[in-house]
């Protein structure tokens, strides 16, 4: 009985019927209200991680441009060797 329950269910999801059972969401219509949404859903959500990783990469580059910079002349006398006047 067991056997006969396990090869009938395997049939019916194997099956096109089975397939046709599946809901909009699940089976992927192309005209579903669900489908269409769940696609904005998805592109906004790659914009706020690229926006976030933009961001990054950004702030990445601002300091690789600020590490480069010479010193202000006030930097520059508090960074000397006093040494030699001593």
């Amino acid at each position: 009985m067991k056997t006969k329950l396990t090869l009938l269910l395997v049939a019916l999801l194997s099956s096109p019927a089975g397939q046709a059972m599946a809901c909009s969401v699940c089976f992927g219509a192309k005209d579903s209200q669900s489908t269409k949404h769940m696609a904005v859903a998805i592109w906004f959500m790659m914009g706020a991680v690229m926006s976030v990783l933009g961001g990054f990469g950004a702030f990445g580059l601002h300091l690789w441009r600020h590490a480069n910079t010479p010193l202000e002349p006030h930097q520059q006398i508090v960074d000397e060797d006093l040494k030699p006047y001593e």
